[in-house]
């Protein structure tokens, strides 16, 4: 994403609106984080998250691994809430689509140590 002023260009490259949406993911309660799986290199930024971002617009695809036994459909609906609020307030980009995908399950730690 470009923007200009009278100072200059201003560029922010997906791969931060990414990490951007990565770390406000993570602040949801039964986030683990960002599946990093096995894509074909390049697809996906280093965050793990697609971006495509023009004009004043964002699309974000994200895939998560939640914790064992949260509730997967509030899960994304919160995901995709604080994702979209961060974006937003962070590059002035109107997140039009925030796509969740859980991808995998982390299974809750075993009580023995």
């Amino acid at each position: 994403m470009m923007r200009g002023n009278e100072m200059g260009a201003v560029h922010i490259r997906n791969d931060v609106i990414g990490s951007i949406a990565a770390l406000a993911a993570a602040e949801v309660e039964g986030v683990d984080g960002v599946w990093k799986g096995n894509f074909l290199p390049g697809l996906l930024g280093r965050s793990g998250v697609r971006v495509e971002a023009q004009e004043s617009e964002a699309k974000i695809w994200i895939p998560l691994v939640v914790d064992y036994g949260v509730n997967l459909p509030h899960v994304a609906a919160m995901v995709q809430d604080r994702v979209r609020e961060a974006v937003e307030q962070m590059t002035q980009l109107n997140a039009v689509e925030v796509n969740v995908s859980i991808h995998q399950i982390k299974p809750k730690r075993s009580a023995i140590s």
